[in-house]
This record gives structure tokens, sequence and C-alpha cells, in this order.
């Protein structure tokens, strides 16, 4: 027999007990099993005995039968024979069937620990640092080469305004040189200026990325010991 057969005689028997009895009755030893866990099913049906049995007690005590061990209160169905008992100090929260945790030395876990780290410390630090300068690296490898692009497209926007101005000037003394000159000028000026702004637009939004990855990486090993 196990679990679902034991419930379903129990209810069975108990069809001529008032419903809301039956409901309670029903629930505690449901709990029951729940509390004793899957595994421990089998015992606790050993325990109890037969269906017919724990049907009995019931009625039995709602007939008020002095050697009843169960009765209906305020909170539900007790059945005395399966109250829990005092469990000794620092095993609160035991459950049927739960094994107490295996004790360890404090001490010694302190121990192994500041071990690990003395031995690993030769490797461990060098390999941080190591890391950490190659991030930082890449970091700045980063910032600069954007802030090169915006340079870089400011400096072509200049050489085509001086084209353009040198163009002007030899417009008189050699009109196709001139001409010649302010149209590279005018080239240089438009696509320096359309640079300088893309540029200037992609540092807006590479920028607070870059810094917001690295306040992601500082803040990471915080986060982990406040979860912890």
């Amino acid at each position: 027999m196990n679990r679902i057969e034991f419930m379903t005689e129990l209810a069975a028997l108990l069809q001529n007990v008032p419903v809301e009895e039956r409901r309670e009755a029903m629930q505690y030893y449901n709990d029951y099993f729940d509390d004793a866990g899957e595994e421990n099913e089998q015992r606790v049906i050993e325990e109890l005995g037969s269906p017919a049995k724990v049907a009995g007690t019931i009625k039995a005590g709602l007939s008020g039968d002095d050697g009843a061990q169960g009765e209906f209160s305020e909170t539900g169905y007790r059945d005395t024979r399966f109250e829990r008992r005092d469990v000794p100090a620092g095993r609160e929260g035991y459950r049927y069937g739960d094994e107490e945790p295996p004790r360890t030395n404090r001490t010694l876990k302190i121990i192994l620990i500041v071990a690990i780290i003395i031995v690993g410390a030769p490797v461990v630090i060098p390999l941080a640092v190591g890391i950490s300068a190659a991030v930082f690296a890449c970091v700045a490898a980063s910032f600069l080469f954007f802030l090169a692009l915006v340079i870089a497209s400011i400096a072509v926007a200049i050489a085509g305004i001086s084209l353009l101005c040198i163009g002007i000037a030899n417009l008189v003394p050699a009109l196709a040189v001139g001409m010649a000159l302010v149209g590279t000028g005018l080239l240089l000026t438009v696509l320096g200026a359309i640079a300088t702004v893309g540029t200037i637009r992609l540092c807006i939004i590479v920028y607070p990325g870059i810094i917001r990855g690295i306040v992601w990486i500082l803040r990471r090993p915080f986060q982990g010991k406040v979860v912890a």
C-alpha cells in the first residue's frame, strides 16, 4: 500500500463523518505524509496502521471515547500519537526523517582558506595584475581610438577650409587652379564636418557604455558578497 491508496481508503471509510471533520482529518494526515517525506512513506503507513484503524480512531475521538488518541480542536484534528517531541537545542526545523547536518570544524576551514591564499598568492596576484593591466589598456585604447577619429575628422575639415581660402586667393591670377582648390576645399570641408559630427555622436554612445561596463566590473565582486 502506498500513500495514495492509504488516503483513498481512509476517505472512503470516513464518508459517514461530517464533511468539515472529514476534511480536517484528511488534511491532517496528508500534511503528516508531507512532513515525513516521500522516502519515509512506508514507515509512516506502518506507524499509522491500516486505514480502518485510523478511521476508527477518528470516529472514536468524535464520539468522545476516553480511549481515543485523537481530537478536533480550534486548529483542526490532532492525533497525540504523532505530536512532535521536543527537539534538542540547535535542531530547530528538524523534520521527520531528516538527519542532523554534520558538524564542521570552523577553525580548520579558516586554516585551509589561509593556506590556499598563501600558496596561491604568488600565482594569483601577478595574474590578477596582468589581467587588470590588459583590461585597462583595452579601455584606454578604446577611448584614444574614438578620440583620434574625432581629431582626424576635425583635421580634414580644417584642411578643407584652408584649401578653400587658398583657392579663393588664386582665382584671379590662376582661375583654373583656384577653382580646383576651391572645389577640393569645399569637398574636404563638407566631408570633415560630416565625419566630425558622426564621430562625436559615436563617442557620445560608446563612452557611456564603456564607463558602465567598467562600473559593472568593479561592482561585481561586492554584489556577490551582498548576495551571499
